[in-house]
């Protein structure tokens, strides 16, 4: 295995700053590093969306880390009998390595190789689309609250930290009614629930 050499670490980390600058959000000030895009509120990051290098696959992977959102805010209001899904304080919390198609990855794994050095400009492109593609949008919708939360949740619950109580949010910002086709769909994914009696009981009471 060809460990990725320094001068081509540096090199990348140059051409990531510049692609990374040049990427807007369209609900928060961005605040970009040579490995980190921060999503910004009002003094606070919002959300992290990073890349990390691992010697052993000699390659990156990328995470996303939601940090605050009105939806956060929502959970922690129901005071639910259970703890977050999460071993960390976030809303979300997702990494390449985990990622079940090909997204962020060039395989299976979630990694991206590290480049020789004449592919550093054309991989710090890729890394951004991709970051851009598939992780800003997540980040994006926890922090708005929009029906493509509810979405995301349902193809990813476990990255969520009360997965249920965050889509009952986004029903109630956006007016859904309990017997809707999206709702109905999240009572019947088990694995969004925290406790069952608790979870339906307050869908009942603040959609009905």
């Amino acid at each position: 295995m060809n460990v990725m050499s320094i001068n081509a670490r540096k090199e990348l980390e140059k051409y990531l700053l510049i692609e990374f600058g040049s990427v807007t959000s369209s609900c928060a000030r961005l605040k970009s590093s040579k490995n980190k895009l921060a999503l910004r509120g009002a003094g606070d990051n919002l959300a992290e969306i990073y890349i990390q290098y691992l010697a052993k696959a000699d390659g990156y992977y990328a995470g996303l880390e939601v940090l605050k959102c009105e939806a956060m805010d929502f959970c922690m209001r129901q005071s639910p009998p259970y703890t977050s899904k999460l071993l960390n304080s976030s809303f979300l919390s997702k990494t390449s390595l985990s990622e079940r198609d090909k997204e962020f990855g060039d395989e299976i794994g979630g990694i991206i190789r590290a480049p020789e050095l004449l592919e550093v400009k054309s991989t710090a492109r890729k890394i951004q689309q991709r970051l851009v593609e598939f992780y800003l949008p997540a980040a994006e919708n926890c922090i708005t609250g929009s029906l493509s939360l509810i979405d995301d949740i349902l193809i990813s619950p476990d990255n969520y930290a009360f997965p249920f109580l965050a889509s009952l949010f986004c029903a109630q910002k956006n007016e859904l009614a309990l017997e809707s086709d999206k709702f109905q769909k999240v009572l019947s994914t088990k694995k969004i629930f925290g406790n069952k009696k608790f979870d339906i009981a307050l869908a009942k009471k603040i959609l009905s």
